[in-house]
């Protein structure tokens, strides 16, 4: 007896799908949709941290090894850098500033290595000629802007540099900006920079982006610091501000995804609506032929579970592509697929599809069963 009445009941559920296909249809876009975005939106959200980190290192230095003195051994710092995890660490720039004698008069030189200094400073913009990439072009230099205007300095031009114990001959190689003090700055490479000082082997500091939150790179400073000839510390503005950053975009992301949902509710709850309304005869009917009101509710909630369900499970399955193109739109890469959302957005799709549904299928159990079947 149970049997036949769970097969009579199925059968009308679906039959009630069927026959109301159309508004059906609406409800499971709406929900799938939903679900999709909650999906890609869980894992970018999981997978978001290591994607950004990787983003917010392409504006520079995060972490910064000094000496306690004046000056630091190129080899304690080297001997630093291997504390650094390698697959942490993106980039590692090495400096040694001076006071030299140019043509036109004093400049502040800065020794670097070009490739490392691209990595460091990456808002350090040309504005003519071209950036230097060799690493042995010991006599090529790059001239901020305002220091080129000053000393009259040109593309493709050659000044003489007195050093410690002879004159360079260098060529500028590009004119820099950055809007700040690299403008008044002429950058050459370390080795040029170290004899010209009379400081071979020498450096003043280091700028490094690594990956890591500020905590960890607060540890890995400390770590560097204990019972060394060195400091090292993140960049607190820099460090901190990833994090802020990283909070706020997830913030954002939970915001758009809840707004999706809200929309989504709103759409099946009208579009239920609709359906209950086109089918109050139905119901009505059902009422006179002994059916309770816990029936009817039944009915109405399995038809509307088994659609969610389906639509949800869809929407979470889209949602991993959609997620993928999220990922390469943004960060130029995919994004990891996470298992748990899956059944998170599947879970949440349904919980909001349920509170949607809630107030008309309650509607239906209120209908005047008499006035109805009158006609009226």
């Amino acid at each position: 007896m149970r049997e036949n009445n769970f097969i009579f009941f199925a059968k009308m559920v679906f039959k009630s799908l069927f026959l109301s296909r159309g508004a059906a249809g609406v409800i499971f876009v709406s929900i799938a949709l939903g679900a999709a975005i909650t999906a890609a939106f869980i894992n970018i959200y999981l997978d978001i941290d290591s994607k950004m980190n990787r983003e917010l290192k392409a504006y520079g230095a995060n972490f910064i090894i000094a000496s306690k003195d004046t000056y630091m051994g190129e080899n304690d710092y080297k001997n630093a850098l291997l504390q650094i995890q390698s697959d942490k660490l993106l980039g590692a720039c090495a400096y040694l500033f001076g006071i030299v004698r140019l043509d036109l008069g004093n400049a502040v030189i800065a020794g670097v290595d070009f490739k490392e200094l691209k990595k460091a400073k990456p808002f350090l913009e040309v504005r003519e000629g071209n950036y230097i990439n060799l690493d042995f072009d010991d006599f090529g230099a790059l001239a901020g802007i305002d220091l080129a205007r000053k000393m009259e300095l040109k593309v493709g031009s050659t000044v003489d540099m007195v050093g410690a114990n002879s004159i360079i001959k260098l060529k500028i190689r590009g004119i820099v900006s950055s809007g700040g003090e690299e403008d008044n700055i002429l950058f050459i490479s370390l080795s040029t920079a170290q004899s010209a000082l009379g400081k071979e082997g020498l450096i003043n500091f280091a700028d490094i982006v690594a990956l890591g939150n500020f905590e960890e790179l607060k540890a890995l400073g400390e770590s560097i610091s204990q019972n060394s000839l060195l400091t090292a510390n993140p960049v607190n503005a820099i460090s901190r501000s990833e994090g802020i950053i990283l909070e706020k975009i997830k913030l954002l992301m939970a915001l758009v995804a809840l707004s999706v949902l809200l929309i989504t509710s709103l759409c099946v709850n009208t579009t239920l609506g609709s359906i209950i309304f086109s089918r109050t005869k139905e119901i009505a009917l059902l009422y006179a032929l002994g059916a309770s009101k816990k029936s009817i509710a039944r009915l109405f909630g399995a038809e509307t579970f088994i659609l969610a369900f389906a639509a949800s499970l869809s929407g979470a399955g889209f949602g991993f592509l959609l997620s993928q193109a999220f990922g390469h739109a943004i960060f130029n890469s995919g994004i990891d697929f996470r298992f748990l959302s899956v059944p998170s957005a599947v879970l949440i799709s349904l919980l909001f599809a349920a509170a949607a549904c809630f107030l008309p299928i309650k509607k239906s159990l209120r209908i005047n069963v008499a006035n109805i079947l009158r006609g009226e």
